[in-house]
Parts: C-alpha cells; structure tokens; sequence
C-alpha cells in the first residue's frame, strides 16, 4: 500500500487571475451598472480542467457590509473563493488618493461594476465602468479602504462563536 499523499494537480489560480475569470463570466450575466445591491458569490476555481469559474449566488444585500457581516455569508467559505459585486459611483482621485467630496456628486463621476475575489492567496479585484464596457481595470490586492478591510475580515478572521446561553 503506498502511504505518500499524491500532490493536488492544481493548486487555486493567482487571486489576479481569477478576480478577471470572475468579472469576465459576470459581465456575461449581469447587463448593468447599477444592481439592486451588493451580491456575494461562492466561487470554485481549484483542480478545474478550464480558467472557468464555477460560481454560486449565495447572497444579496443592498448594503455590502452587512451582506459581509451576515451569519449566512459565511457559506462562502465553502468555497475556493468569495467574490463581492457591487455597483455605483466612482470618481477621479487626487494625487495623494482620496477623493474630493461624495463619488456620486463628482462632476467627473462615472458609474462602475466592481468585483472583489478573496481566498487562501490573498485579494483582487477587477472593474469596468459603463462608459467603457470592454475596459477591465484590475488590482492585484493593492486597494485600501473601509471595502477592502471588510473584505478582508471577512475572509481572513476567525469565524465569531455566540455562547449557547444556559
């Protein structure tokens, strides 16, 4: 009998990589930059013979950090990946990052689809915006935010354990 674990064939894909595989099948479901709210997907990208993902809808809520915070949000974790889509409004940033008032209010605002993969390896993202539909915009995990620490709590925290009361 041979005792040795075989090693996986394929290990999860770069985050970068799967963020784009992600956001490109969503594009071919989702015909529109402004959704009812934020919806989160289970995703399974390991040990498939394609670049394909295989997605599952798990939730949705027009606020993406309680559909984050919800105890049923969880079931994500089920999965290679979790992936977040959202819309609304983006807006040009200054040069040191912020940005001048409230996105939706810019005179330059533009309305986008943002999709967030986080697993094991780590976080990115992949955007378009409706003005430029076959443009992808990706980012390999660099983004900072209240959006990007929820995500990341989300995933990388330990699960919260109520005490049964007595």
């Amino acid at each position: 009998m041979d005792t040795e674990i075989p090693e996986p064939i394929h290990g999860l894909p770069d985050i970068t990589d799967v963020a784009v595989g992600v956001e490109e099948k969503l594009h071919t479901m989702i015909d529109s930059f402004e959704l009812p709210g934020a919806r989160l997907y289970g995703v399974n990208c390991a040990s498939r013979p394609t670049t394909e993902p295989n997605m599952c809808l798990l939730a949705q809520h027009p606020d993406v950090y309680e559909l984050l915070d919800a105890p049923s949000s969880a079931l994500a974790r089920m999965f290679d990946a979790a992936a977040i889509v959202t819309t609304g409004w983006a807006a040009p940033l200054r040069p040191d990052g912020t940005i001048e008032g409230a996105p939706s209010e810019h005179a330059l605002r533009r309305r986008v689809r943002l999709v967030v993969v986080v697993a094991d390896n780590g976080v990115a993202s992949a955007l378009r915006f409706a003005d430029e539909p076959d443009e992808v915009v990706t980012d390999p995990g660099s983004a900072t935010g209240s959006l990007a620490e929820a995500i990341t709590r989300f995933w990388f925290d330990p699960p919260i354990t109520l005490a049964a009361n007595s």
